[in-house]
């Protein structure tokens, strides 16, 4: 019997931890939960429905189809190398890298530019590339 009385303790314990627990009820029938220690956390139903603990923020399952949004974004690559048509294309690698990480589903209508390209050093030239791009969304499409 005292092995049950420790093991209600241990629950006790687990659940005086957790301060917030939120659940959001989905179209597809499923549900989301999430909880935190520290008491921050928030639901919506925008977006298809999501729920967020301590900043994460987790959506609901959905079928909606991704497409490319209007807005325009641009990102500045540089990059180094022999040449200066090497350092342009790490550059365009480098522009492109960082649109992708601005767009979780993906980039669209991508445009790089090649920008100014000059000396570093005696063997190296460095050079720039503007990439202009939407961002596939919403944020929660397939």
């Amino acid at each position: 019997m005292g092995d049950a009385h420790e093991e209600s303790l241990e629950l006790g314990s687990s659940e005086a931890e957790l301060s917030c627990q939120v659940s959001q009820q989905c179209a597809d029938g499923t549900s989301i939960t999430c909880g935190s220690a520290s008491g921050i956390c928030a639901s919506g139903a925008d977006n298809g429905g999501w729920v967020e603990c301590n900043g994460i923020r987790t959506y609901c399952p959905t079928t909606t189809p991704c497409t490319c949004e209007s807005t325009r974004r641009t990102s500045l690559g540089y990059a180094t190398s022999f040449n200066c048509p090497a350092a342009w294309a790490l550059a365009r690698t480098d522009a492109r890298d960082l649109a992708n990480q601005q767009c979780p589903r993906g980039t669209c209508n991508v445009v790089t530019t090649n920008g100014t390209c000059s000396r570093v050093d005696a063997t190296t030239m460095g050079a720039e590339v503007t990439a202009t791009y939407s961002c596939m969304g919403p944020p929660n499409c397939q």
